[in-house]
């Protein structure tokens, strides 16, 4: 097989970087997604996903010291 059809989908990416995230990676996606030779999916998803981490965080202290 070619290296191209081993390419993880964006899905696969986006669901690899949330196990990462929270710390539960499996050995078969972690062995999948150390063996692709493009990582700036990874990067870039990890980032979106970060960004938005912090901007739900900063919406809820907002909310919450808004009612107090």
């Amino acid at each position: 097989m070619s290296r191209i059809q081993n390419e993880p989908r964006w899905i696969d990416v986006i669901l690899s970087v949330l196990a990462a995230f929270f710390g539960v990676q499996t050995k078969r996606n972690h062995e999948r997604d150390s063996m692709t030779d493009s990582y700036w999916r990874y990067i870039v998803i990890g980032l979106v996903l970060l960004l938005a981490f912090i901007a739900v965080i900063y919406l809820l202290v907002k909310l919450t010291l808004a009612y107090l």
